[in-house]
């Protein structure tokens, strides 16, 4: 499994949002050339959260280098939404919104300061990926991630968001098709 340092895959997640080409779309995803040597695939949706609109959105980043290829995910609830004073979280996805399946994915991931949450393991992502991709195959609309709002007062409750799946197949395989080619 390849080990990346925590802050690079924080910053190299979180920076790369702010330059893209424009983007090829899938159903409800979108494939992005960040940079020469990071691609993206994403989910983002907007709703109104108070007097606010909002958007969260789910992104798989691939980083490609000469000798190695690196991927990640990052979770971007919507603003306001989470608080969380732990480095590592607890993600739950789930196929159905309100009941857990033994089929359904546990993970861990980390903190990136009470904006988002990431992953820097190839290994969660690849089953992120198999997850949403056999969702998408088996008539699934939409997954569920559920993780906890640990605020330092009040009480502890969990932050659901919503992704859909459509297109996701689709998306998923021009985007390894991209990320292979050097």
């Amino acid at each position: 499994m390849c080990r990346v340092p925590q802050m690079y895959v924080a910053s190299l997640l979180y920076f790369s949002f702010l330059t893209a080409a424009p983007a090829d779309r899938y159903g409800d995803w979108s494939v992005e050339q960040r940079s020469n040597s990071v691609l993206t695939l994403s989910f983002k949706q907007s709703a109104q959260v108070g007097n606010q609109l909002t958007t969260s959105e789910l992104t798989i980043i691939c980083e490609k280098r000469e000798d190695s290829k690196f991927l990640g995910a990052i979770l971007i609830p919507f603003d306001g939404t989470f608080e969380n004073q732990h480095d590592t979280v607890p993600v739950l996805v789930q196929k159905n919104e309100n009941q857990y399946d033994h089929s359904d994915l546990l993970q861990k991931w980390l903190n990136g300061t009470n904006d988002y949450i990431f992953s820097g393991s190839n290994e969660n992502v690849d089953e992120l990926t198999t997850f949403i991709a056999a969702s998408e195959a088996n008539g699934v609309r939409s997954i569920h991630f559920f993780f906890p709002n640990d605020p330092e007062d009040g009480p502890q409750t969990s932050v659901h968001v919503t992704i859909s799946v459509a297109g996701f197949s689709q998306a998923f395989s021009a985007f390894q098709e991209a990320c292979s080619t050097p």
